[in-house]
Parts: C-alpha cells; structure tokens; sequence
C-alpha cells in the first residue's frame, strides 16, 4: 500500500515529499518534506506515513519533518496546481 497526501490522491513519493528513508534493526527514520511546518495537514500526513510502514513493515517509525526549499515549493505548486486542474 502507497502513502497517499490524503487531498490530493498521489503518493507522497511521487509528490516529492519523502526525501529519505534509513532502517536499523526495527526501526525506522523518514524525512518528510512539507510546504511549510505548520501545514494544517502535518500530522495527518506523519500518520499516514508512520501506519503505512508499522502495518507492512512491523516496525517502529521516526517521522522527520522538514520544510521546503523555495524551489521545491514551486515544483509542488505546479505539481498540485496540474492535479487540481
């Protein structure tokens, strides 16, 4: 199962918002990139995240949050712009 930005319907890896993912033992450590950190929907999005990888993989997650760049924020913009239409 895909990890999918709940209003827009794409998977946060296609959107560009995870950025890195490392595993030891059991556990995990994603950084999530957002617009800005106080995005309304943040902790929805680590959630999702977070229960994507407990159910599939059985492992505890580290969700790292980060904001984007000013270019990364374009590129998202023209990316949801394109989606919403």
């Amino acid at each position: 199962k895909k990890a999918t930005h709940p209003e827009l319907g794409r998977s946060l890896i296609d959107l560009a918002m995870i950025r890195k993912v490392t595993t030891k033992d059991n556990k995990a450590a994603v950084t999530l990139v957002v617009p800005f950190l106080h995005v309304p929907i943040k902790n929805d999005l680590i959630k999702i995240v977070k229960d994507i990888l407990k159910k599939n993989k059985g492992i505890d997650v580290e969700v790292i949050v980060k904001e984007m760049n000013e270019n990364e924020k374009k590129i998202f913009g023209a990316m949801v712009k394109k989606i919403r239409g």
